[in-house]
C-alpha cells in the first residue's frame, strides 16, 4: 500500500492523526466482476500520464491555449470537488482544516504530484494557503511536448486545488499557480483565497473557473473555424476555377495546333506551348528563342491568334533581310523628303500593326542604331518617322524571335543590354528537333501528306528503315529542313512508299546521328553552307531555305567567313 507520510503542520492546522496515514488501497474498491474501481463510491479510471498529455496537446492545438487552459481548469475542479465531497461523506471532519490535509494526502496518492502545504491559515470568513507542487504530471507532458513554457502550465491541478478547498469550506475559493517548474522554477507554488480576497483579479478568475465567457469565446472559435472554412472553400473554387481555364486554354492550344496541323507531341514543345498560351492574353512583350526551323513563327502566331488582338493585323518584318537604312524606315516610316526616291509620307509597321502584333524575326541581326529607336519605342510607346520631327503614339505589341544568343551577343557588344532585358521580360524558348525526336514519325507523316497533295504523287508510307533514319538525324535546319527532305523523297519516291535511297545523302548515310557528330549551325556553318550549296548547285534561295537561314543571312555568314 501506498502510505502518505506523517507531517507537521503549520500553526492554525489542527493536526489529526487518524489522516497521518491514508492507504489508497482502503480508499479504492477494486470490482473485476463489473470492471470497476471505485473511489468512496466514486467510480474511477486508471489513466496513463501520457494518455492525459496528449489529449492536453490535442486541446491546445485544437482550440488555442487559452481555451484549453479554461476547459483544464474546470475539469480539476470537477474532479477535486468531488473528491472532497465524497471523501468527507466516508471520513467524519471535525474541521474544514481536516478536509483540506485529506485532500492534500490523496491528491499525492493519486500520483497527480507531490502536495505540500506550506502555510495555510483558516478561521471563519477567512482563507490563505500557500501549497508546493513537486513532480507534477502536467509540467512532464508539457515539456514533453512543447519545452520549456513562459506562463504556469498546471492548469488541472489548479482547478483541482480549487474545487477542493470550495467543497471543504462551503466558500468560493481559488487557487492560482505563482511559480511553475515548466518554466525553470525549483517547484511549482500555488497560493489559495477566498473569492472576496482577490479583489480586483475576481472578475478573471470566475471567468476562468465558471466559465461564463467560455461559451462566447466558443462561438468565437467557431465562427472562425466557420470564416476559415468558407475561405478554404473559396479557395478550392478558385483552384477549380483555375484548373478549368489551364484546361481550356491547354484545349485552345491543342485545337489551334491541330488546325495549323502543327505536330507537338513532345513534353518539352508541350510546355513551350503552354508558356505562349498563358502570357498570349497579356500586352507583354516576348521574346521566342531557337535555332532556325523550330517553329518560333508558329509560336509567335498562335500568341497573336489567342490574345485580345486577334482581330488587329499581324504584320512581321524579318530583321536580317534589311539592311539598317531600310529597316528603320520600315518600321518607324519616313515622311516625304527624308532621302533620295522619299517621294511621299510613308507610315511605318508599327503603325501599321496598331491594335495588333508585330513580329520582328531574326531580331539578334538588327543594327545598333535601330536598336536604340527600337528600346524607346517600347518604353515611350511613340516613335518618330525617319526625317519626321514630331512622334507618333502607336498601341502595337512587339514579340520578336531569335535563333542567336542574345546574352552572348551583349557580352560582344553587338546587341544592347537595356534592349536585351527589355525583351528579355519573357522568354519562350523553343527546343530543337533532335531535343523531341518523338515528333519527328507525326511530322514526317503529316509533311508526305502535304507533298502528295502538291504533287499529285500517290506516295503514302515511309519505310521502317527510312523512318530510323530519320528519328536518328540530328536536324542541323530543323523542322523545315525535315519538311524539305520529306518533299524531296516524296519527288523521287518510285512507289507509295518513301524507302532510304529517296532520302537526302546525308541522312541515307545516317550521319550525323544522335551517338556521332553534332552538326551546330554556329560552329559547323561555313562547312553547312558551302555544302547546302554545292548540293544546290549554288542556288543561294533554296541553300538558306534548306538551312533554315534567309538568303540575305546566308550571304552575310558567306561574307564573314570569306
Amino acid at each position: 500500500d501506498l502510505v502518505a507520510p506523517a507531517r507537521t503542520m503549520p500553526s492554525g492546522m489542527p493536526r489529526h492523526p487518524e489522516h497521518d496515514a491514508l492507504h489508497l488501497a482502503e480508499l479504492l474498491d477494486f470490482r473485476p466482476d463489473r470492471g470497476e474501481i471505485r473511489l468512496h463510491e466514486q467510480r474511477v479510471l486508471i489513466l496513463s500520464a501520457a494518455a492525459l498529455g496528449l489529449l492536453r496537446k490535442e486541446l491546445i492545438e485544437t482550440f488555442g491555449a487559452g481555451v484549453a487552459r479554461r476547459l483544464l481548469l474546470r475539469f480539476g475542479y470537477a474532479d477535486g470537488y468531488h473528491d472532497a465531497v465524497n471523501l468527507r461523506a466516508r471520513s467524519a471532519w471535525s474541521t474544514p482544516a481536516d478536509g483540506l490535509r485529506a485532500g492534500v494526502v490523496l491528491h499525492t496518492l493519486e500520483g497527480i504530484a507531490r502536495v505540500e502545504i506550506t502555510r495555510v491559515d483558516v478561521e471563519a470568513g477567512r482563507f490563505e494557503a500557500e501549497y508546493v507542487w513537486r513532480n507534477s504530471y502536467e509540467v512532464q507532458q508539457h515539456l514533453h511536448h512543447y519545452g520549456a513554457a513562459t506562463e504556469p502550465v498546471c492548469w488541472s491541478l489548479v482547478g483541482y486545488a480549487s474545487g477542493y478547498a470550495s467543497a471543504c469550506l462551503g466558500e468560493e475559493v481559488y487557487f492560482r499557480e505563482v511559480a511553475c517548474a515548466a518554466q525553470g522554477a525549483s517547484r511549482c507554488r500555488v497560493l489559495g483565497r477566498l473569492a472576496s480576497a482577490w479583489g480586483d483579479e475576481l472578475d478573471a478568475l470566475r471567468a476562468d473557473f465558471q466559465g461564463v465567457d467560455l461559451r462566447e469565446e466558443m462561438d468565437r472559435l467557431s465562427a472562425a473555424v466557420r470564416r476559415q472554412a468558407r475561405d478554404l472553400a473559396r479557395r478550392e473554387r478558385l483552384l477549380e476555377r483555375r484548373e478549368r481555364e489551364l484546361n481550356l486554354l491547354r484545349d485552345r492550344v491543342a485545337r489551334h495546333a491541330r488546325s495549323r496541323r502543327f505536330i507537338a507531341r513532345s513534353a518539352a514543345m508541350q510546355e513551350a506551348l503552354e508558356l505562349a498560351a498563358r502570357v498570349a492574353p497579356l500586352d507583354t512583350t516576348v521574346l521566342v528563342t531557337g535555332e532556325s526551323g523550330t517553329g518560333k513563327e508558329f509560336v509567335v502566331r498562335m500568341i497573336h491568334d489567342q490574345s485580345s488582338r486577334a482581330d488587329g493585323p499581324f504584320v512581321s518584318v524579318n530583321c536580317a533581310a534589311l539592311t539598317e537604312t531600310l529597316l528603320e524606315s520600315e518600321l518607324f516610316g519616313h515622311v516625304r523628303g527624308a532621302f533620295t526616291g522619299a517621294v511621299r509620307d510613308k507610315p511605318g509597321l508599327f503603325e501599321v500593326a496598331s491594335d495588333g502584333t508585330l513580329f520582328l524575326d531574326e531580331i539578334g541581326e538588327m543594327a545598333p542604331g535601330v536598336q536604340a529607336k527600337l528600346l524607346r519605342a517600347l518604353q515611350e510607346r511613340e516613335i518618330r518617322p525617319v526625317g519626321g520631327e514630331r512622334t507618333v503614339r502607336v498601341r502595337t505589341r512587339v514579340v520578336a524571335a531569335t535563333n542567336r544568343d542574345l546574352r552572348e551577343a551583349v557580352e560582344r557588344g553587338t546587341f544592347r543590354e537595356d534592349l536585351f532585358f527589355r525583351l528579355g521580360a519573357f522568354v519562350i524558348p523553343i527546343p530543337p528537333l533532335r531535343e523531341r525526336r518523338e515528333d519527328i514519325p507525326a511530322m514526317a507523316h503529316e509533311f508526305l501528306r502535304r507533298a502528295s497533295a502538291r504533287t499529285g504523287k500517290p506516295v503514302r508510307t515511309i519505310s521502317a528503315d527510312a523512318m530510323t533514319r530519320l528519328v536518328r538525324y540530328d536536324w542541323p535546319g530543323n523542322v523545315r529542313q525535315l519538311e524539305h527532305a520529306i518533299e524531296r523523297a516524296a519527288i523521287l519516291a518510285r512507289g507509295s512508299r518513301i524507302g532510304v535511297r529517296d532520302l537526302p545523302p546525308e541522312i541515307a548515310r545516317g550521319l550525323p546521328s544522335s551517338g556521332g557528330e553534332t552538326f551546330d549551325l554556329r560552329t559547323n556553318e561555313q562547312r553547312l553552307i558551302r555544302e547546302a550549296l554545292a548540293h544546290f548547285g549554288g542556288n543561294r534561295r533554296r541553300a538558306a531555305e534548306a538551312l533554315g537561314i534567309s538568303p540575305v543571312t546566308l550571304w552575310r555568314r558567306l561574307r564573314d567567313g570569306s
